[in-house]
């Protein structure tokens, strides 16, 4: 897409910071980064989000993801790490070609993910679970 800022990096147009790339994925530096050597993993062909990729694109991607995962691992030996997809506005999603970030991180490292919500009955648990389970194919 002509508008879409990682498409304009995968074809060259915005340089990056690259760590890894194949026929299908590009990996780079994010130029904001949480902490030392976050990392962004792309599908090299556009798709807004995981529901516009095929399997065989999400499963390149998590390939790279591991690979990224490793590389990070030898070359800055971090404590463990955050693999995060924003999926929509709502949930923090800026740039809408799919990416998912990966985040070395350390002890006291000041990131802080609060995932507080709210805790359903065992009942509305089993609703839900039903509902959506009707619609995986």
């Amino acid at each position: 897409m002509d508008d879409c800022i990682f498409c304009k990096i995968v074809n060259g147009g915005i340089p990056s910071y690259t760590v890894y790339q194949d026929d299908d994925t590009l990996a780079f530096l994010d130029i904001n980064p949480n902490t030392q050597g976050h990392t962004l993993v792309i599908p090299k062909k556009h798709a807004a989000n995981i529901t516009d990729m095929d399997d065989k694109d999400i499963a390149s991607l998590f390939r790279t993801v591991r690979k990224v995962v490793s590389g990070l691992q030898a070359a800055i030996n971090p404590e463990g790490f955050n693999l995060v997809v924003n999926h929509g506005e709502v949930a923090g999603q800026v740039i809408h070609h799919f990416h998912c970030h990966v985040i070395p991180r350390n002890t006291g490292d000041g990131i802080e993910y609060n995932f507080e919500g709210f805790t359903p009955s065992p009942e509305e648990f089993q609703e839900l679970a039903g509902k959506v389970a009707e619609h995986i194919n």
